[in-house]
């Protein structure tokens, strides 16, 4: 039997309150070492076990062309803090520059895939270090200083949905930096498309 939307909302803003608490739980347990999230990211993937409270009608992609190709609804409560939880939906063939969010950031997929390459840049250069497919029930966790570039796949204007959880909002991530391929930075604006997926 098929959930009405009402019940759909209810439920969906049930587990994302969960989730939020235990973040906040693991965070003064551990800090914000990769430990911890790997830990926030475990708890994330749970949210993608119900796909059907994400990837609904509620949320409308972007027309091509518009705003880079993606939009965020935003999924969590005010909290005192600046994280946000996000229900996002990028259309295939976005990309993006090697860039770091200067804010820890957790990715995983809910539908399509999305393939993150991962760099590290030092004094022996700017070099490609690691690559994953992020699809359904799987997840990427990046530090503030974490290196990355995403390329969305897909077909036609079939939007891949995911789940982005951030320390900073989206729209107050105004230090990113992106690099070349010889690592040398500028800045890297943010995306700021976000919607309030709460009360729309």
């Amino acid at each position: 039997m098929s959930m009405t939307l009402a019940e759909i909302k209810t439920k969906r803003q049930g587990l994302v309150d969960e989730v939020m608490n235990k973040v906040t739980q693991i965070e003064k347990e551990h800090g914000v070492s990769r430990q911890a999230l790997n830990l926030m990211k475990d708890e994330v993937s749970m949210l993608a076990k119900f796909p059907e409270l994400f990837v609904t009608s509620e949320f409308e992609p972007v027309q091509r062309g518009t705003f880079k190709d993606f939009v965020a609804y935003r999924l969590n409560k005010e909290d005192g803090t600046e994280r946000a939880l996000y229900v996002s939906l990028a259309l295939p063939g976005k990309t993006s520059p090697p860039h770091n969010h200067k804010n820890w950031a957790i990715l995983v997929g809910l539908d399509g895939v999305e393939i993150n390459k991962l760099y590290k840049a030092d004094e022996a250069g700017f070099k490609q270090i690691d690559e994953i497919s992020v699809g359904p029930g799987v997840g990427v966790a990046l530090t503030g200083e974490d290196i990355h570039s995403i390329h969305v796949q897909g077909n036609g204007d079939v939007p891949v949905w995911q789940i982005r959880f951030y320390e900073r909002a989206l729209e107050l991530q105004t230090d990113r930096e992106q690099f070349d391929e010889s690592g040398k930075t500028e800045h890297f604006p943010p995306n700021k498309n976000t919607k309030d997926g709460i009360n729309n």
